[in-house]
C-alpha cells in the first residue's frame, strides 16, 4: 500500500488496516537496464520540486498538461498540492485553494479539465446520509468544480457512490463514470464503479475481476474505459510480496485477462511498492508512486559522495516518489494481439 494512501488510513482508522503497514526493502534502481534492456527504465518525475522529501502520490494533469495536484503527505496527515508547468520545468508547489483545512488525498482531474475529485477525511455533510446514522468519520469523494481561473468550495458526492465507510482513490471516466477503491468487511480493498448517465451517477457496481480474494487498489481509467490500469498484489514474475502495476482491456464492456506491466525493478530483486499509476495528458505515459531508489556504488569520490547526500536531502530518501514510464509498448502489444483475433 501508498505511504500516502496509508496516512488517509491513519487519520480515520489505523488499527483496521494495521496489517497493511508493513516494513519493507526497498527496490534500488540502475540509471540503465541491468539484465533486461527490453524492460522499460522508470524515470524520476521532477526530482527535488515533484518528488519531494516527504510521501508522494501520481500528479494528475490538466487536459492540456500544464498544471498538476498531486498528494504530499507526512506520517499523519495528507495534503493537495498544485504545480504549473514554467518552460522546461514545474514551479514550486503550492496548497491547494481546496486543500489543507482537513486531511486530503489522491486528486484526479476529469477528462475535459471541469472537475477535480479527491478523497478527504473531512467531516460528512449534513445531508441525508448523516441523517441516517452514517459514522461522522470517513474517507469519502468529493468535488470540486472550475470556476473561472479558481476551485468551487468542495461539495461531498451523492451516497450512490459514497455508500462505504472507507473510499479511496477515485478516477474518472469521459462520460463522468468515477472507479474507485472500498474496503469490504471480511475482504481485501478491491475496486469498484459507478456509471454516470446525462450527470446521474447509477449505483456502485464491483468489477468482474476484483472480488476481494486479492488487494486490488488505485483503479486509473482510460477516458473511454477500453482499459484500466492498476495496482494489485497478484503473483507476478518473480515476485508475489509486493504491490505492481496491472492492466485490464474491456472489450465490449467485458473485462479481460490481467496483464502485467513489465518495468525493471518490478522483480523480487527490486522490493519496491509500486502504485497509485496516474496517467499524463497523453494518456499514454503512466506516473506511479514508489519507494524505489537510485543505485549507490562504492568506492565512491568525495565529489559522488557529496552528489549522493545532495539527492538524500531533496527525495531519494526511501520515502515514496513519483516515477514515471511509457506505456505505448503495452498498448501497442495489445492492439497487435488484438489484430490477429
Amino acid at each position: 500500500m501508498s505511504k500516502v494512501r496509508s496516512r488517509v488510513l491513519v487519520a480515520g482508522l489505523f488499527c483496521f488496516f494495521a496489517s497493511y503497514l508493513q516494513p519493507r526493502a526497498n527496490a534500488i534502481v540502475e540509471p540503465t537496464p541491468a539484465k533486461d534492456t527490453a524492460l522499460p527504465v522508470p524515470e524520476i518525475f521532477a526530482p527535488g520540486i515533484i518528488s519531494g522529501p516527504a510521501n508522494d502520490g501520481s500528479p494528475t494533469f490538466s487536459p492540456d498538461g500544464g498544471t498538476l495536484f498531486f498528494t504530499r503527505s507526512s506520517a499523519h496527515w495528507s495534503i493537495i498540492l498544485e504545480s504549473h508547468r514554467l518552460k522546461d520545468r514545474w514551479s514550486e508547489p503550492k496548497v491547494a485553494s481546496f486543500s489543507g483545512e482537513w486531511s486530503d488525498s489522491s486528486p484526479a482531474f476529469s477528462p475535459d479539465g471541469s472537475f477535480i475529485l479527491f478523497v478527504s477525511v473531512r467531516p460528512l455533510s449534513t445531508d441525508s446520509s448523516q441523517a441516517k446514522g452514517a459514522p461522522a468519520m470517513a474517507s469519502h469523494i468529493w468535488r470540486v468544480d472550475r470556476v473561472g481561473s479558481g476551485w468551487s468550495e468542495p461539495l461531498q458526492l451523492p451516497e450512490s457512490i459514497n455508500s462505504f465507510q472507507w473510499i479511496f482513490r477515485p478516477s474518472v471516466a469521459a462520460d463522468g463514470s468515477i472507479y474507485f477503491t472500498a474496503a469490504v468487511k471480511g475482504k481485501e480493498l478491491s475496486l469498484f464503479r459507478s456509471p454516470c448517465q446525462h450527470g446521474i451517477y447509477g449505483n456502485v457496481e464491483p468489477l468482474s475481476f476484483s472480488d476481494g480474494s486479492v488487494k486490488d487498489v488505485d483503479p486509473e481509467i482510460a477516458p473511454d474505459q477500453s482499459f484500466l490500469v492498476f495496482t494489485s498484489k497478484r503473483p507476478r514474475p518473480g515476485d508475489t510480496a509486493h504491490e505492481h502495476l496491472f492492466i485490464v482491456y474491456n472489450q465490449g464492456g467485458v473485462w479481460g485477462s490481467i496483464v502485467p506491466i513489465r518495468y525493471a525493478g518490478d522483480d523480487a530483486n527490486g522490493s519496491s511498492e509500486d502504485n497509485d499509476p496516474r496517467f499524463g495528458a497523453d494518456h499514454r505515459t503512466v506516473y506511479f508512486s514508489s519507494d524505489r531508489t537510485l543505485a549507490v556504488h562504492f568506492p565512491r569520490t568525495h565529489e559522488q559522495a557529496s552528489e549522493d547526500y545532495q539527492r538524500l536531502e531533496t527525495w531519494d530518501n526511501s520515502n515514496s516518489n513519483i516515477w514515471v514510464i511509457s506505456l505505448s509498448p503495452v498498448l501497442k502489444e495489445a492492439a497487435s494481439s488484438q489484430s490477429k483475433l
